[in-house]
């Protein structure tokens, strides 16, 4: 129900909430800096890696969720769960991507699924708000 509300309001606002690709973290050097030289913090059931690089043509922010094959033997699971990620995510991250353009830097972030049981939408989707606002903090104490 809240769903389709927050649809409906933002739909008002002529505002979009499309996920573009230029929005994916998908370079596989970009993947490798970020695991080398990235920062990470933990907020369970996801391992939040994250690098802070200059601002290029690219988006502000890029973004990718890795399911470990080891913990869902199932595509069929590992799809939902990036699904319900990248949903999640897609839904919330004005805040931060307006603190990256405030600040000209380009932030690539990866989340990483650690649980081994599949959640809901819910709690993903809770427990990407919390990812979204820390590193929100993260990046807004640097610039002063």
């Amino acid at each position: 129900m809240s769903q389709c509300l927050f649809l409906f309001l933002s739909s008002m606002n002529n505002e979009r909430f499309t996920l573009k690709k230029d929005e994916i973290l998908s370079k596989r050097d970009d993947i490798n800096l970020l695991f080398s030289e990235g920062k990470h913090f933990k907020e369970f059931p996801f391992k939040v890696m994250h690098r802070k690089t200059l601002k290029s043509n690219a988006s502000a922010l890029q973004f990718s969720a890795s399911i470990p094959k080891r913990l869902f033997k199932k595509a069929v699971d590992r799809n939902l769960l990036k699904r319900r990620c990248k949903e999640a995510y897609r839904l919330n991250r004005n805040d931060l991507k307006d603190v990256c353009e405030k600040q000209s830097i380009e932030l690539h972030f990866m989340l990483v699924y650690i649980s081994k049981e599949p959640m809901n939408y819910e709690i993903i989707e809770q427990k990407i708000i919390l990812t979204l606002q820390r590193l929100q903090a993260i990046y807004a104490e640097d610039s002063q």
